[in-house]
């Protein structure tokens, strides 16, 4: 039986053992183990296909795989089970992407081999009409050829995108001189790619560059990229890793890129490596709605499950800020919440005109969305284990705010998007509305009575 088959197996047996008590209703997440990156996004054969890193086994992460969802709306979806999985002892199958190429859908990605004391992490490519089966696994780079300073060892996450003519790989890096991370791109024919330039170093990416992702947005050219061990900045990079924007004009001839700023993308303790979906007619990005270095309730109560995708997030630039908004299909799905109880999945809308805050009780805690000279998200009696206080940066008396509720998670968008607050809460029997202070509830609405 090869690998593929044995995680389908495995899968069709422990799903129905999943404690799905917390499993959320309108977002992503793994049938059963441990799920981290999102991978490989595009919209390819009329369809959605997001990939993602998947360890079937347990409910920590182990031996990578490729797990897949599809979708036709980016919120109702199936699980269409495992796409890659290693093939030999001491392999895995860690992050990467995918583009529309020659007839079909080319996923890249980092096949890392660590057993023994050693350690490789090449790119790797491989085809499928559909979607689903893929073939001809082949090694695309030599990373000899990478210049003296780039890590061959570290260097992983390759992430396609076609720009005109001409196809291009992001992948993320160390640069082994200062040990920050940068952001390496290869380009040429996909079955051989060559070395084209490098991005950085950025102290932002920390330590190692992880997960780079390429959209063009709104006249800009905008990456979003990860990095390990951050160092704090500030109300910046609480999180042992870190998630960012970076914003400008990119120089593909020149191999350069102007860079206008760089921002964190989420303030909250559960939002990293995000990528672009490829193909789609607009710009949005996807992330893994947890971080690493920190307590997992659902693996540590025997749950069988731990991770999940954020909801998908549209990018927009408005005079010079960069916003991101849940994608419109989730109107969809809302209904207006009827008496005075909040749904467990919910869109509620509030509105700030001062100091003041809103509490959401539950049965078994309570998280509280308030602004005292700026915006913040408390989820210490969340019963998530970990429990923090993040801040916005925008300090202002008045601020819209939109939060989203699904089961064991939060979203807090702030004034139109411009900052994002997401962390994961373990609240039981819906919850009870108080507020205090200059605070408006405009509006709250349940979100997936139709799914």
């Amino acid at each position: 039986m090869n690998a593929l088959q044995k995680a389908d197996d495995h899968i069709a047996v422990a799903k129905d053992k999943v404690n799905g008590k917390y499993r959320l209703k309108y977002h992503m997440a793994p049938p059963v183990g441990w799920m981290n990156d999102p991978n490989g996004l595009i919209y390819y054969g009329g369809k959605y296909h997001l990939y993602y890193q998947f360890y079937p086994y347990d409910s920590l992460n182990g031996v990578m795989h490729w797990g897949h969802f599809v979708s036709q709306d980016l919120i109702a979806y199936t699980d269409a089970g495992v796409a890659l999985a290693p093939e030999e002892r001491g392999e895995n199958i860690f992050s990467g992407g995918a583009v529309e190429a020659d007839g079909a859908l080319n996923a890249f990605y980092t096949l890392h081999y660590e057993l023994d004391g050693v350690k490789t992490e090449k790119i790797y490519r491989e085809q499928s009409v559909d979607g689903h089966t893929f073939t001809g696994k082949s090694c695309v780079f030599d990373n000899e050829s990478l210049p003296k300073n780039i890590s061959r060892t570290d260097f992983r996450d390759p992430c396609p995108v076609k720009v005109g003519d001409d196809y291009y790989i992001f992948i993320g890096g160390k640069d082994t001189n200062s040990n920050r991370g940068v952001i390496i791109v290869l380009g040429g024919p996909l079955d051989n790619l060559q070395y084209k330039f490098t991005l950085g170093p950025f102290d932002e990416l920390g330590d190692m560059g992880e997960c780079p992702s390429y959209c063009r947005v709104y006249g800009k050219d905008v990456l979003v990229a990860s990095g390990c061990n951050v160092k704090q900045r500030g109300n910046s990079f609480k999180n042992v890793n870190s998630s960012v924007f970076i914003v400008g004009e990119m120089d593909f001839v020149k191999g350069a890129m102007k860079v206008d700023f760089i921002r964190e993308i989420d303030k909250g303790d559960t939002f990293y490596a995000p990528q672009f979906i490829n193909g789609a007619n607009r710009p949005i990005i996807v992330g893994w709605l947890e971080m690493w270095g920190k307590r997992y309730p659902t693996h540590e109560w025997g749950h069988g499950w731990t991770g999940a995708f954020s909801v998908p997030r549209e990018i927009s630039i408005v005079d010079g800020d960069i916003l991101q908004k849940p994608v419109a299909e989730l109107d969809d799905y809302l209904t207006p919440a009827i008496g005075d109880a909040v749904p467990a999945c919910a869109d509620i809308r509030l509105e700030f005109e001062g100091e003041g805050s809103v509490t959401l009780a539950a049965e078994n805690g309570e998280v509280i969305i308030g602004n005292n000279g700026g915006v913040y998200l408390d989820t210490t009696n969340s019963n998530n284990l970990n429990g923090c206080v993040r801040k916005t940066d925008f300090c202002g008396r008045q601020s819209d705010v939109r939060v989203l509720l699904d089961v064991s998670s939060i979203e807090v968008f702030v004034r139109g998007g411009r900052e994002v607050i997401s962390s994961r809460i373990y609240l039981d029997g819906g919850y009870t509305l108080k507020t205090q202070g200059a605070v408006k509830v405009k509006s709250i609405a349940e979100i997936g009575a139709k799914l």
